[in-house]
């Protein structure tokens, strides 16, 4: 019996789209999981949600991970990860290397970060812990729209370090600045309503032994603390 032309182009476009098929019976959970074929971060793990949590447990290669809306959680990472959500909180246990993470509406907890570290919620707390040692820079930058940022760095590391916390005139002399590193601190003495509510700041600046690297926190409403261990 003869085939004709068309009925095999069809079946060999059928054979082509087979793994496509296949991939789709498989869970979601499971294709956030595959390695990427090719290229220098072939075994980044990267997961991309329209909505729904992420829980992540070990990313050696690096993690991607986004949502847009729910909580992410990282376990362990490599030399770096990107977390994004809408709206949730953002938490990573240990990253050997740098950690960006930002949520349009919830807290922010980094457990360990051997890199460089970027962390911004529109409303919640950021908790940050910087490790190790490392000839790199490690440049810090933590905002919160409304919330407490606490960072802890080692006893040895050099920072340039500049805080500004703002408040409101309902928690005037609410919030404060706390660290115990000689940095110079004044508060500004005009309400200042070019962002809306009246507010005044805080500014704490000043070196951390050679101020190699970058340390930049701001927030409204909460307190911030800079500490060494």
């Amino acid at each position: 019996m003869s085939i004709s032309p068309a009925a095999i182009l069809a079946r060999t476009l059928a054979f082509s789209a087979l793994p496509f098929t296949l991939a789709g019976c498989l869970s979601p959970d499971l294709l956030d999981r595959l390695p990427l074929h090719g290229g220098p971060q072939a075994s980044v793990v990267k997961v991309h949600h329209m909505g729904g949590g992420i829980d992540v447990a070990d990313a050696p290669d690096g993690a991607q991970l986004s949502t847009m809306g729910g909580d992410i959680h990282l376990g362990s990472s490599g030399p770096f990860a990107k977390l994004e959500t809408m709206g949730g909180d953002i938490s990573v246990d240990h990253a050997v290397g740098s950690v960006d993470a930002s949520t349009m509406g919830g807290k922010i907890t980094i457990g360990q970060a051997g890199g460089a570290i970027h962390a911004s919620t529109m409303a919640g707390d950021v908790t940050a812990r910087l490790v190790g040692s490392s000839p790199e820079r490690r440049d810090i930058k933590l905002s919160s729209m409304s919330g407490a940022i606490l960072l802890t760095v080692p006893k040895d590391f050099s920072m340039d370090v500049q805080i500004k916390l703002a408040y409101t005139k309902n928690s005037e002399g609410k919030y404060r600045v706390i660290q115990h590193l000689g940095l110079t601190e004044r508060q500004s003495t005009e309400w200042d309503t070019q962002g809306g509510t009246p507010r005044k700041y805080i500014y704490v600046t000043g070196h951390v032994g050679s101020g190699a690297n970058t340390v930049k926190i701001e927030t409204i409403n909460g307190d911030i603390v800079l500490k060494q261990e």
